[in-house]
C-alpha cells in the first residue's frame, strides 16, 4: 500500500510550513535522494539546491530535537528576529506566540526613554 502524501511539509531552509499542493503548483517541490522537499518560495528552493547537505542536516537536527523538546521550547534567537523583521506574517503563521512576544518587545522598545535623556532636566526651565 502506498503511503499518503502529507498536505504540508516543513521548508528545510526557513522552517515554515509549506502547503504541498500549492508548492507543487508553483514549482516549489523538489525530489532529492528519494525524499520530497517543499519550499515556501523560490529563494528557499534555490538555497537548498546550492547546498542540500546543510539544509538536510538542519532539518534532521530539528526533527530529532522536536521529539525531545516540548513544542513551546522555541527560542527567540537572532534568526527568529531576522525572520520577524523580514516577514512577520510568515512568522505569525508558523509561530504565533513568538510573533506576539516580538510585537510586545517592539512596542515596549518604542515607548522606552532613550538613554542620556533625563526627564527631570528636560522638564526644568532653562537657567
Amino acid at each position: 500500500m502506498q503511503e499518503a502524501r502529507p498536505s504540508t511539509l516543513i521548508d528545510p531552509v526557513c522552517g515554515m510550513a509549506a502547503d504541498v499542493a500549492k508548492a507543487e503548483a508553483a514549482g516549489l517541490l523538489l525530489e532529492h535522494e528519494g525524499r520530497t522537499w517543499a519550499f515556501c518560495g523560490r529563494g528557499c528552493r534555490r538555497s537548498f539546491t546550492e547546498d542540500p547537505a546543510e539544509y538536510i542536516a538542519r532539518a534532521e537536527a530539528a526533527t530529532s530535537q522536536s521529539s525531545i523538546a516540548p513544542a513551546h521550547a522555541v527560542v527567540i534567537d537572532d534568526g527568529m528576529r531576522r525572520w520577524y523583521e523580514s516577514c512577520s506574517c510568515c512568522l505569525s503563521e508558523a509561530y504565533p506566540d513568538i510573533k506576539a512576544a516580538l510585537d510586545a518587545e517592539k512596542a515596549a522598545a518604542s515607548q522606552a526613554v532613550p538613554e542620556g535623556i533625563c526627564e527631570v532636566a528636560e522638564a526644568s526651565p532653562a537657567n
